[in-house]
């Protein structure tokens, strides 16, 4: 027989896993407005980003390579990277042609 002092343990089992999926989904609906919200961010600053001191620094080394000159620090002689590129591999050629006739003649 019940009394009035009875606590209903039924009712409150309810409300207890009734409030715990109610907070599970809720953190999850947060969790998936943040996610939504930074993506959002990261592309409209990818978007209005601009890349000029990238540019700046890239603009300075093709300016360095493609120049003719000499290094004040150490005397070197700077020519520009495709003229080198060129000398080397006629200096190659040249050496090759080179061995080839030592060859021959022997």
């Amino acid at each position: 027989m019940a009394k009035y002092d009875d606590l209903d343990t039924r009712q409150i089992f309810v409300i207890g896993i009734g409030s715990v999926l109610v907070t599970i989904v809720t953190i999850l609906a947060v969790q998936y407005v943040y996610y939504l919200l930074v993506d959002a961010h990261q592309t409209q600053l990818q978007a209005d980003s601009s890349y000029s001191r990238q540019n700046q620094v890239l603009t300075d080394q093709t300016e360095s390579i493609s120049r003719y000159g000499a290094d004040p620090a150490t005397g070197n002689a700077i020519m520009p990277i495709e003229k080198a590129m060129q000398a080397v591999i006629e200096e190659a050629h040249s050496d090759n042609h080179a061995d080839d006739n030592e060859s021959d003649a022997t």
